[in-house]
């Protein structure tokens, strides 16, 4: 389950560096087409970036509800795969839509904490 996460997690980076060579494509800029090796480093230098960037936290804040609040949103969005079918038959969710319903309806707390 866990090798699904990730192969799934790395599947929408590079969705998204496909995404960005087309842009780059058709405003004819220089983007993610002309720069490095085939533009494929850019998403590892976007999570990078996103990681190292400054995080601006409000002072009169509950600050731990605030800084879980993205984590517990990303943790919500990776669970919401095991619904997705499976070749081996442990992974089997007999009320997936009810599964489906509920983590997303869980998914609104994380807006609330931020």
């Amino acid at each position: 389950m866990l090798i699904s996460v990730i192969l799934a997690l790395v599947a929408i980076a590079f969705y998204t560096l496909i995404e960005r060579k087309f842009l780059g494509y058709f405003h004819l800029r220089k983007g993610p087409n002309k720069v490095g090796l085939i533009g494929i480093p850019q998403p590892f230098a976007d999570a990078i970036k996103l990681f190292v960037k400054e995080q601006a936290r409000p002072t009169p804040s509950n600050q731990l509800p605030f800084l879980l609040a993205p984590t517990m949103g990303l943790i919500l969005a990776i669970i919401i795969w095991i619904i997705y079918p499976h070749s081996h038959q442990s992974f089997y969710l007999q009320f997936r839509v009810l599964y489906f319903l509920c983590v997303s309806r869980i998914n609104v707390y994380t807006t609330f904490m931020a």
